[in-house]
């Protein structure tokens, strides 16, 4: 095979657009390379092996284009490893995607999964899923994005059924705005031939941004018989989305969770629902969120420094606060800075007998530096 061949070189006279194109390119090579234009499929262009490479001429330059409302832009059958993708644009524009028209898909098939991949630059806009994958035990996405997608950004499902990896995406300086759902979207489900509980592990976020999806920013959903394990998101920002900037429900424990800044969300800067155990927040700057800067509802969770300030901006009774630490949340929080400013935020902090408050600036709420019970060895806070 030749090193690499332009799709443009295996167009044929008579065909209606650019999806045999495609196939015949990769018949010949392992690296199909496109030009700075927009390319028609009717088609998935699918990966016909491992070890390929599909690369344009930049994200505004190269576009990808499918015109089958059901159809994804690229597939990438299950269990193909090593593939690299960069420099161009997949959309459905012109046409509204449905189920199934997603941008970037993994085929749900037998070793639902693949391995090793490398993406680089590329986006996924206004698609139905701009990202649809699946399993992997390692996969890199260095400055990729998901916008206007009529669900979520980039999506990432594992099933015990089709596959026994993880979900090990490592995304960094990637974008997800503007989508339906939410930004980033990590879930499972439950095996028909499952037996026992399974956990999926996850990779990481890291300097990642959200803005204004309809969704959450990053939402992790698990099941109790197949736990979301080990979130870790480090850096970025996360804002104007609609639902919580950080959601995880995912019966797991030993999460790792610094975004830089979190604003703006419609409901809470960061959710940690009854279904987690084992949270580390490391420090971040969350403000303006409308309910709460972060809702705790869990055991085991540690707030180290950070800066929560102007929370609740909707003012909706009882959720106007800096932390809120619920019925069934526990842990320590230290070094953080919890106030009021241009009139939101009610209390620094809410607090249960179980929470040990040390070193932290509360003062400067709207009804004082906290409220509740709080374990007897709390110690060292400006109030």
């Amino acid at each position: 095979m030749t090193n690499y061949v332009f799709a443009d070189d295996y167009r044929l006279p008579g065909d209606p657009d650019d999806t045999l194109s495609f196939q015949r390119a990769f018949a010949a090579s392992n690296e199909v390379r496109m030009l700075a234009k927009t390319y028609l499929v009717s088609g998935p262009v699918t990966f016909p092996r491992g070890g390929t490479a599909l690369k344009g001429c930049g994200i505004g330059v190269t576009f990808l284009r499918s015109t089958a409302a059901n159809q994804p832009v690229i597939l990438i059958p299950a269990a193909t490893d090593y593939v690299t993708m960069m420099d161009f644009t997949v959309d459905h524009l012109g046409v509204t995607a449905v189920a199934g028209g997603d941008g970037i898909k993994l085929q749900v098939a037998a070793n639902y999964s693949w391995d090793n991949g490398v993406i680089t630059n590329v986006r996924a806009n206004s698609n139905h899923i701009g990202w649809n994958l699946g399993m992997t035990a390692y996969t890199t996405l260095v400055n990729c994005g998901a916008a206007k997608n009529l669900s979520h950004g980039f999506s990432f499902t594992a099933n015990p059924d089709y596959a026994t990896n993880p979900l090990q995406y490592y995304l960094t300086k990637c974008t997800a705005t503007q989508n339906q759902g939410n930004g980033y979207h990590y879930a499972v489900q439950h095996g028909a031939q499952q037996t026992g509980n399974v956990t999926t592990s996850v990779g990481a976020l890291e300097n990642c941004v959200t803005w204004a999806n309809l969704g959450h920013g990053v939402s992790a959903v698990g099941l109790q018989t197949n736990p979301i394990a080990s979130i870790r998101i480090d850096g970025g920002f996360y804002g104007e989305d609609s639902g919580h900037g950080i959601y995880l429900d995912t019966w797991g424990a030993q999460h790792l969770i610094k975004p830089g800044f979190i604003e703006l969300s419609g409901l809470c800067g960061i959710y940690l629902s009854d279904h987690n155990s084992e949270v580390q927040v490391g420090p971040s700057i969350v403000v303006n969120n409308g309910e709460d800067g972060i809702l705790v509802n869990c055991p085991d969770v540690t707030i180290t420094g950070g800066q929560f300030i102007a929370n609740g901006r909707l003012h909706h009774g009882g959720r106007s606060n800096g932390i809120y630490f619920f019925t069934g949340g526990s842990g320590v929080v230290s070094g953080v800075r919890s106030k009021a400013f241009g009139g939101q935020q009610d209390w620094g902090v809410v607090t249960n007998a179980n929470v040990l408050l040390v070193g932290n600036d509360l003062h400067g709420n709207n009804l004082g530096a906290l409220t509740g019970a709080t374990h007897p060895n709390s110690t060292g806070n400006r109030v």
